[in-house]
């Protein structure tokens, strides 16, 4: 028998693969949808991919059960549900599915999502007691799923259906098993998951904040008191991954654009600017109206933050090697239309002689003497999240999370000067090209944000 864990950068998102080497056959519990790494391990370890298993519909990652369905021959296994409409074995709450010598019992477990299941799982050498369940994102490490996926009129129902998920069905599974779930820390799926990728029941029993509740009024009270906005390609993924992703049997080759070819690309309908450089660098020098998201960890939660589905994306990257990464992300979080990327990049464009712009930057010494002078008339935007803004901010500070500052640039004067920063200035910067793309001409950057202001010693509101 055997177990792997595989790990998504950047969305957090854990997906597995369990086998039974002896009969040379394999599951994988939600699959990513750049699915190479599920088809070398199965090599590796000479068995064959004739399971795959979801654990619900995913809104913040496209699936990969069709794209590995179509390589392998293999059989899709989801909770049932009316709203699917790609092929799959429908599984219903106590159905069990074997895998060699391993035996997978499905547990309905709503809450998260309505067709949700967890897979506890039994079997193996010295193993025939149930060991472990893979529990999706109904509960990860130090958190439970959020519950407002269908709307705030339904998030109150849906608490209360994953308060009996967890304290009718998989608490009483017993302590000593371990959980698998499909996501770990800095997923929007959970507001605060832990830094370990597995745990027990027992010990998420005693320690998990959210299972702590004296009783049912208590968790809902507690869990939608916590949750944060739901980024806004979740809606559009949910419906991706209910009617089943485009099968692509490759990724796409993204053309290579010379200067001035970019340049006209640029003038279609619904096309955005992606530059992926580090902030500093876009400061520098960058297309007009292009949106600065850095190739970092975060980069895919953001690009799905910022980016709308029905946008051309022509990319400008720091180096070339960074193509396949920036692609991979896109394609991960549904993102296809991507039409070219710069060639020789921004020193490309500026060797072509054509226009560019730049974004100064401002050091938090600079914008407290401007708050200190009392005579200054520019607008410091906090862009981080209402929660953060809560635990405290720069004095006189306005306040909007940066997704949601594409609707609301009204808000703003145009004519004053505005500087932005958030907890280290990368979603400062994403703020920062935002506004510069809504037609801001004097915006600023805060490099260090409010880590560099809270290191200075300056005081907070």
């Amino acid at each position: 028998m055997f177990l792997e864990t595989i790990k998504s950068e950047g969305l957090s998102h854990l997906s597995y693969m369990l086998g039974d080497e002896s009969v040379g056959v394999c599951a994988v519990v939600d699959p990513r949808r750049d699915i190479q790494i599920y088809l070398e391990i199965a090599k590796d370890r000479d068995v064959r991919i004739s399971h795959i298993l979801e654990t619900h519909v995913h809104e913040d990652f496209v699936s990969g059960s069709r794209e590995l369905a179509a390589q392998t021959g293999a059989t899709i296994y989801a909770g049932e549900s009316n709203e699917r409409t790609f092929d799959h074995e429908a599984v219903k709450d106590g159905d069990t599915i074997r895998i060699g010598n391993l035996s997978l019992q499905a547990l309905h477990t709503p809450g998260h999502t309505p067709e949700h299941v967890c897979y506890r799982v039994s079997g193996g050498k010295g193993a025939e007691a149930p060991w472990g369940v893979f529990t999706g994102d109904t509960l990860f490490c130090g958190d439970i799923g959020r519950t407002d996926l269908l709307g705030k009129e339904e998030a109150d129902g849906m608490t209360r259906r994953l308060y009996h998920s967890l304290f009718d069905k998989l608490l009483p599974l017993g302590d000593e098993l371990t959980i698998y779930p499909a996501h770990g820390k800095g997923s929007p799926c959970g507001g605060n998951i832990g830094d370990r990728l597995i745990s027990t029941l027992g010990y998420e029993r005693r320690h998990n904040p959210k299972l702590l509740a004296d009783n049912e009024d208590e968790f809902v009270k507690n869990q939608l008191g916590s949750l944060q906005p739901a980024p806004f390609y979740y809606a559009h993924l949910k419906d991706v991954n209910t009617h089943g992703p485009r099968v692509l049997a490759c990724v796409p080759p993204i053309p290579m654009l010379e200067p001035h070819v970019f340049q006209i690309e640029m003038g279609k309908p619904d096309t955005v600017v992606l530059d992926t450089r580090e902030i500093e660098a876009f400061g520098g020098g960058h297309i007009q109206g292009a949106l600065n998201i850095a190739l970092r960890e975060e980069f895919p939660t953001w690009a799905g933050w910022t980016l709308r589905p029905n946008q051309r994306i022509l990319l400008v990257l720091a180096e070339e090697d960074d193509l396949e990464t920036v692609q991979r992300h896109l394609l991960r979080i549904g993102f296809e239309k991507i039409d070219g990327y710069l060639g020789k990049g921004m020193r490309g464009w500026f060797e072509a002689g054509l226009p560019f712009d730049g974004m100064p930057e401002m050091s938090v010494h600079q914008l407290k003497g401007r708050i200190d002078s009392g005579r200054s008339d520019l607008q410091v935007l906090d862009v981080r999240s209402p929660a953060e803004w809560n635990q405290g901010h720069i004095p006189g500070a306005l306040h909007l999370y940066a997704p949601f500052l594409p609707d609301h640039l009204h808000s703003f004067d145009r004519t004053k000067p505005i500087v932005t920063y958030c907890g280290s200035g990368y979603r400062s910067s994403i703020a920062a090209s935002l506004l510069k793309r809504g037609g801001f001409k004097e915006v600023y950057n805060i490099p260090g944000s409010m880590k560099a202001w809270k290191a200075a010693g300056y005081p907070l509101e």
